[in-house]
């Protein structure tokens, strides 16, 4: 990001400021006098801020579509705990106007060739021949790879990022791996491999072109059956697949979410691993994500997806020898 780049939060309360932003959501609501207002969510890299119209709102509902890219200008304002936008114009991004993609969606640090290079390396490291002649079936695959290390990880919750997919299932894999040393009797090839598939349907579940949502296979299938299908599919084509492994393969993949949306809850030692393990760092990426946006001298935050206060205060980060 340049320097003198900044985006909706860097912008400080009381700033002016124009910018290509992306309509994220919009909603026709009735005021309290009666008319209606229109609601609208901007959002760019930086994460999404609110704003309302409150003239001409019903033309503007129809002229304007979630996941368009409009210039904005606007002030910063504070209403009771929350930064909104106070618009002041507005207009749909014409062909001409300079619009980078990259300041509309936010993108991981990681490198995604290199991350590619490493879950290939490790996948080359299992013991079984058929989980790693199944998992050289994806990862060897130019389009598939390429689509893995671009997708994000999540919508809002946890690494909602370009890349965040690939950079989660690296983590996964490396809580796995210690897992794996700390309980011997699971069967750590099949953990690793659990570890690398579980998610892979988040390739087709979201659509990412100008913010971060569901496609429309994501809203009627779903991540979980998305991949199971994936990997039934491409174990059929792999030579002597055995159908025990396959299914407690799939096993991983259909329980690895025991609380949000599993066909089926976790019955192996392995499937326990990895959906705790996907917990862990599902949750950590989330508190950092969170910490972020708090203000200053700000340290509970209330999680509405948890259902509790967080304690994200703390000493500063101890240095590393």
């Amino acid at each position: 990001m340049p320097e003198d780049k900044r985006y909706l939060r860097d912008l400080e309360v009381g700033e002016t400021f124009t910018s290509f932003v992306v309509i994220r959501r919009k909603e026709l609501r009735t005021r309290r006098s009666g008319g209606p207002y229109l609601m609208l969510e901007f959002g760019d890299r930086s994460g999404r801020l609110t704003g309302n119209i409150w003239d001409d709102g019903e033309r503007l509902y129809h002229e304007l579509e979630e996941g368009g890219v409009i210039k904005l200008q606007g002030i910063i304002e504070q209403y009771r705990d929350t930064r909104q936008v106070a618009v002041k114009r507005l207009r749909r991004a014409s062909p001409d106007d300079p619009v980078d993609p990259a300041d509309l969606i936010p993108a991981s640090d990681i490198d995604p060739q290199e991350a590619l290079g490493r879950l290939r390396r490790l996948t080359a490291g299992i013991g079984n021949p058929h989980l790693r002649a199944l998992l050289s079936r994806f990862l060897d695959d130019e389009d598939f790879s390429a689509r893995f290390a671009r997708a994000p990880g999540g919508k809002l919750w946890h690494h909602n990022r370009l890349g965040g997919l690939i950079e989660h299932t690296l983590a996964l894999c490396r809580l796995c791996r210690i897992l794996g040393r700390l309980y011997p009797e699971a069967d750590r090839d099949l953990l690793l491999a659990g570890a690398v598939l579980h998610d892979i349907g988040k390739i087709e579940e979201y659509s990412y072109d100008t913010f971060i949502d569901y496609s429309g296979r994501g809203r009627l299938v779903g991540h979980i059956t998305l991949g199971a299908q994936w990997v039934a599919e491409r174990a059929a084509d792999t030579q002597g697949f055995p159908p025990d492994l396959l299914d407690r393969l799939l096993h991983l993949i259909l329980s690895h979410q025991a609380e949000h949306g599993s066909p089926v809850q976790p019955s192996t030692r392995e499937a326990f691993l990895l959906h705790y393990a996907d917990q862990i760092d599902a949750k950590m990426d989330a508190f950092r994500r969170i910490s972020r946006e708090l203000t200053e001298g700000e340290r509970w935050k209330f999680v509405r997806l948890l259902d509790r206060y967080i304690d994200l205060g703390g000493d500063e980060e101890p240095e590393v020898e």
